[in-house]
């Protein structure tokens, strides 16, 4: 074999190599590319879902809340104890078109307040619903007027500055219900007002 043919082997072979490497590391870029694409989509994904929790911690919601002490029983309600309902209002994820029942029915006004949790967050805008129980001086109040809280609906409820955004006539329902994502079923939540109620037939 001459030199020439040696040389032109060599050649051939280098191009060869080269090529194969050449493929393996752009096969290797691509495949970390997609690797970095995915994790930034992942990345979207849960601070999509974060936003959707609203407030992490500070909007965490008793699952088994006690019936209040101290309200006076609506006499003759729309919606009676143990009647079968759906659930319109939207104060909670998987609450809108729930199935629930009523678990009680009081004799009060209803109060929707901003307040500034005490464990942290941002303010919490237009919480419904509340009682006079909830508040501190467990007296009536009016639109604009500042309360400190006395609540445990939620986390970073208790002791809470608060204002008074809204007042609606009762009756104040506590409803048990099933969350429409097939969560944990929620009893006792205080509290819903009327035109929140569907009856079920």
């Amino acid at each position: 074999m001459n030199k020439k043919l040696i040389w032109g082997t060599v050649a051939a072979l280098v191009v060869v190599v080269a090529g194969v490497v050449i493929t393996l590391q752009s096969n290797a870029h691509q495949k970390t590319n997609q690797a970095k694409k995915e994790h930034s989509m992942s990345g979207m994904n849960m601070s999509s879902d974060s936003m959707k929790m609203s407030s992490s911690s500070t909007m965490q919601m008793k699952m088994d809340g006690k019936l209040p002490e101290g309200l006076a029983t609506s006499q003759d309600p729309k919606y009676k104890v143990g009647q079968e309902i759906t659930l319109k209002a939207t104060h909670m994820a998987n609450m809108k078109n729930a199935k629930g029942t009523i678990a009680a029915a009081y004799d009060t006004k209803l109060y929707a307040v901003d307040y500034m949790p005490t464990n942290g967050g941002s303010m919490v805008k237009d919480h419904k619903w509340l009682t006079m129980i909830d508040f501190t001086d467990k007296m009536a109040h009016k639109v604009g007027d500042e309360v400190t809280l006395d609540s445990d609906h939620m986390a970073g409820m208790q002791g809470a500055k608060a204002k008074i955004v809204q007042v609606e006539n009762g009756p104040a329902y506590a409803v048990n219900y099933q969350p429409t994502n097939g969560g944990q079923k929620v009893m006792n939540h205080l509290y819903l007002a009327q035109d929140e109620i569907e009856a079920r037939n």
